[in-house]
């Protein structure tokens, strides 16, 4: 179980968010984004305070974590007194793509009056259309083709262009040369001669745009991110030395995550190459993620060699059963095998469950859930009294979901060989699952 110190940790940390010192503020982010989901709900309490710097540093924390019970306050944020902290949402809501965060970020542009809040609302949405949000294309054509919004924000919608495909992309260029704004058409004119002459990356370009994934501008790293995303394989490499030099940065090492997703399939298998060179734990987990969101199964397949390196590592001391970065990659990894149906992993996911001196990480139930069959049954049970009540729940959902698969009954036969502590565990997770008024948890999220 979670002990006093461990149960108050989160709230310091969030605490700790507020602090004028960037150093505390830096330490507490890089920990919160270790912990993970775990996180989740100590930093949506503190959304629901009245510190703007913590509710400023915890807004992208959780679009770091990409929890989604974060969407809910993250769009109830939109709505806030403050300028700056409605941007700061609206940004972190891009995280997030859905049809819901599409319809309030479309409210908050039609009655914003801040072009900063317009702008980051317009920035949200194009990330939306990037990952797939059809629906978030059409109020960003609204903005792009009317005079009358602020220049400002039809030049930060201007980076919409090169997602489009290039016939609808070269009416909307035609029409822009035209446009009543000086700055529209020069930067229209300067787009169409990028596009024309596309010029070869040189190495110092490439480094450039790497180096401008770190940038606070987010004009100036949303470019990079898709600039270099149309790079090629060639960006791999030097991409990843820079994650491992940054290796305690999430949001730049996330942002080269989504660089590294926009290869696909056939530019990015140089990836799994770079498996067994990576040895940071945060890049690592980055790299099994953008894996699985590529979806080249011989690629993920190759995650069994990080899993397999990851358990082979010296066991290290950890009395308070710590978060171990490493073992969260591991269960990553395990994830991604489980969401293409492989079992190829299926005995270290065991041993991993049944491990005392670690915590349950949230991906190893998600993948048990998913291909987990009546022989890990026990081993769930197992690891229900140590640990502590959010990952209960968890266990006791995924329990009931083999169940249901399996067609196993209360009195199959497997549950009369059960430990005491495992019979106790599951007489609570057959209570907890047929008390009224129980809602199901969120399961836990492994996208970039």
């Amino acid at each position: 179980m979670m002990g006093g110190s461990r149960a108050n940790e989160i709230p310091e940390l969030v605490r700790q968010l507020g602090s004028r010192s960037p150093a505390r503020v830096d330490g507490a982010r890089a920990r919160l984004s270790i912990i993970g989901e775990r996180a989740v709900e100590g930093l949506i309490e503190g959304l629901e305070g009245d510190n703007n710097r913590i509710r400023a540093n915890a807004m992208p924390l959780l679009a770091v974590i990409q929890d989604t019970r974060a969407r809910e306050p993250l769009t109830a944020m939109l709505l806030d007194r403050n300028a700056r902290l409605r941007a700061i949402a609206a940004r972190s809501l891009a995280r997030f793509p859905c049809q819901n965060s599409v319809r309030a970020l479309n409210r908050l542009l039609e009655r914003e009056t801040h072009e900063e809040v317009k702008v980051a609302a317009v920035q949200s949405l194009i990330e939306h259309y990037q990952a797939g949000r059809e629906e978030a294309l059409r109020p960003l054509l609204h903005v792009l083709v009317d005079p009358g919004e602020p220049a400002q924000v039809r030049l930060a919608t201007l980076a919409l262009l090169r997602a489009l495909p290039p016939s609808q992309r070269r009416g909307i260029l035609t029409r822009l040369h035209e446009d009543p704004q000086e700055e529209i058409r020069e930067k229209a004119q300067e787009i169409s001669s990028s596009l024309k002459h596309p010029a070869e990356p040189t190495s110092a370009e490439i480094a450039r745009l790497i180096q401008d994934l770190g940038s606070d501008d987010y004009s100036a790293w949303n470019e990079a991110v898709q600039r270099l995303g149309g790079y090629g394989a060639k960006i791999v490499l030097p991409l990843v030395t820079e994650m491992q030099a940054r290796a305690h940065d999430p949001e730049y090492c996330t942002r080269a995550g989504m660089a590294l997703k926009s290869l696909g399939p056939r530019r990015a298998r140089p990836l799994a190459d770079t498996l067994d060179q990576v040895q940071e734990a945060l890049p690592l987990q980055v790299l099994i993620e953008v894996i699985g969101a590529v979806g080249e199964k011989s690629m993920i397949y190759r995650l069994k060699d990080v899993i397999d390196r990851v358990a082979e590592m010296p066991v290290r001391d950890n009395p308070g059963r710590d978060v171990d970065p490493f073992q969260r990659a591991r269960a990553k990894a395990h994830l991604e095998l489980a969401r293409i149906g492989s079992r190829v992993a299926i005995r270290d996911l065991r041993n991993a469950l049944t491990d005392d001196g670690q915590r349950v990480e949230l991906e190893l139930l998600a993948a048990v859930e998913l291909v987990g069959k009546r022989e890990e049954l026990g081993v769930l049970l197992q690891a229900y009294d140590r640990e502590d009540e959010f990952v209960k729940r968890r266990i006791t959902t995924v329990v009931r979901e083999i169940m249901k698969r399996e067609r196993i009954r209360r009195s199959a036969r497997l549950f009369q060989n059960l430990s005491e502590n495992q019979r106790r565990a599951l007489e609570r997770i057959l209570v907890r699952a047929s008390s009224p008024g129980r809602r199901r948890p969120p399961a836990a999220r492994a996208t970039v």
